[in-house]
């Protein structure tokens, strides 16, 4: 019976070359014998199956000529031949200009290190490099409000890994290290399996060297074989002003220090709450409690925003939470992409707790002048709502 390669696929017989390709793929993921073991939806011969099928309608000569004859037509074995012992990905003549990392690069879960292996032998090339030993270290800090505006060099101690002096570095008591008997150096093996479509060959990490490629026969009795210490070292750090919450200062090279190899140093900042001052971005803000007189009169005073002493001036008949804005007297934009923020102040009343005899006496001589003015004329103008 002739095959249909059209339904093997899943594709309508008017499939573009994408969609063709597409649902190659998707199959191909879902049957491979090498990628899901012998178990699950692993299928050789529906592998080998599917592979046929795109084989033919992936090329568009063989497509026209399977279009007209069928699978059993004239060169209907050509598909099969490009495929026959599995002769390298892409070098079979059934799959001529078609890229197996495309199908293996979307597979989820499936690791660096063997997609790494498989297409370094199949395509001649590395897809990615080996992610390296993580050496980063990351620290917190709290700083006050005022080294946020300012900026300042602040000390911190930290503990990192530091190349072992007695060994420098090497590991072993004599600074000798031998070259790994398994993996002749290399720090991997090759592990190659028979499978129904020929010998597969998968690099693997060594497991006697750990990657490493040599051994230490003889280690070092301060650092264990290892090549590092664990240490305290105090470090400086530029504090640049307008620093923000949760900002990271990155030091590179000084995180931990494995055998020439070494990390950077993330410092996230936190800043301490201030009593007067408080922010939002690049900007500043402050309630300023006043006098009622001061208010009514008007009045100059100078904020002080540490050491920076900025002059405001009250104009007469100011009323209570007016704000003031005092352009570019905020914070520095930490980035240098624009200029300084700015301090908002907010003046309000500020009502005394406890007052002498004598302001008591002020004040009902206060009131009584208020009484013949002011509150007048509010009973006037609101003498429908209050009495």
């Amino acid at each position: 019976m002739a095959e249909d390669y059209y339904n093997i696929l899943g594709v309508d017989k008017n499939a573009t070359t994408e969609e063709i390709k597409k649902a190659y793929k998707q199959l191909a993921k879902k049957h491979h014998p090498d990628l899901n073991g012998h178990g699950g939806d692993a299928d050789a011969d529906k592998f080998k199956e599917i592979s046929n099928a795109y084989s033919t309608l992936s090329n568009s000569e063989k497509r026209k000529q399977y279009d007209t004859f069928g699978s059993s037509g004239p060169g209907a074995s050509a598909g099969a031949q490009g495929f026959s012992g599995f002769s390298g990905f892409g070098g079979g003549q059934g799959f001529s200009g078609f890229d197996f990392s495309d199908i293996f690069n979307s597979f989820s879960g499936f690791s660096d290190d063997r997609e790494d292996d498989l297409f370094s032998r199949f395509t001649g090339r590395r897809q990615r490099s080996r992610s390296r030993e993580n050496l980063d270290l990351v620290y917190k800090i709290n700083i006050d409000f005022e080294t946020a505006v300012k900026g300042r060099k602040q000390n911190i101690t930290i503990e990192r890994d530091e190349e072992c002096t007695n060994c420098s570095g090497t590991g072993s008591k004599n600074m000798n290290k031998h070259t790994c008997e398994t993996c002749g150096g290399r720090g991997k093996v090759i592990n190659t399996k028979r499978t129904p479509f020929g010998m597969f060959s998968v690099e693997t990490i060594c497991p006697k060297c750990r990657g490493v490629g040599t051994i230490i026969k003889d280690p070092c009795s301060d650092c264990s074989g290892k090549g590092y210490v664990r240490s305290r070292k105090e470090i400086t750090i530029n504090i640049p002003a307008g620093i923000n919450e949760n900002d990271v200062i990155r030091l590179k090279d000084q995180g931990h220090n494995h055998t020439h190899n070494k990390g950077d140093l993330f410092i996230n900042v936190k800043i301490e709450v201030h009593d007067f001052f408080k922010r939002d971005g690049k900007d500043i803000y402050c309630e300023l409690p006043m006098v009622y007189t001061d208010l009514v009169l008007g009045t100059s005073i100078r904020l002080n925003k540490f050491g920076d002493r900025i002059k405001l001036k009250i104009p007469s008949n100011t009323k209570t939470n007016t704000i003031f804005r005092l352009k570019g007297h905020g914070l520095p934009d930490v980035n240098r992409r624009s200029g300084n923020g700015s301090l908002y102040v907010k003046v309000i009343t500020e009502i005394p707790s406890k007052i002498s005899s004598e302001y008591k006496k002020k004040l009902k001589d206060l009131v009584d002048c208020e009484e013949k003015t002011i509150k007048k004329d509010i009973f006037k103008k609101y003498k429908d709502y209050i009495s």
